[in-house]
């Protein structure tokens, strides 16, 4: 018996006390309440503020544009696209039915579109008609030296 009380006596020091609560609920639940309460009268002192603003600038500013009184308009073209992967689908149909179908391009000068493997067996039989010579069209010698020759000071081309 003599060890234990030796031992409780080594334990036990007169001069160290602990605290008997770690938390003092009341002072917590004061500070607590004491921060809500500022939340919410900042929170309502920032409401005035900005209603004061919103008039102020009310005020102020110029009346709106015609425009926004029909609602929010489209924005102007290009526009992004809703599908991408139908939109290229839908082109693709249109121009493999375009290129394998007739159809009148212009019905009052007579312009027809024809599939495009009728018109390489025409182009294979009959061959590309001669184009007609455009009006005001000057040719000129490479040696002459122009501007529009490409050979500007130069008498003969450069040599390979």
């Amino acid at each position: 018996m003599a060890t234990e009380n030796t031992q409780e006596r080594e334990l036990r020091n007169e001069d160290v006390h602990f605290e008997p609560s770690d938390l003092d609920v009341r002072h917590t639940f004061i500070t607590g309440a004491s921060v809500l309460i500022g939340i919410w009268v900042v929170i309502l002192l920032l409401y005035f503020v900005f209603t004061y603003f919103a008039h102020q600038r009310a005020i102020s500013s110029p009346p709106p544009l015609p425009i926004e009184a029909h609602g929010n308009p489209l924005p102007p073209q290009p526009r992004l696209q809703q599908s991408p992967r139908q939109d290229l689908k839908a082109l693709r149909a249109r121009e493999d039915w375009e290129l394998n179908h007739y159809f009148w391009v212009d019905k009052t000068k007579g312009r027809v579109a024809i599939p495009i493997e009728r018109a390489m067996d025409i182009l294979a039989t009959g061959g590309i008609p001669p184009q007609q010579k455009p009006p005001n069209l000057v040719l000129s010698q490479p040696q002459a030296g122009t501007r529009a020759t490409g050979f500007e000071g130069k008498v003969e081309p450069e040599p390979r």
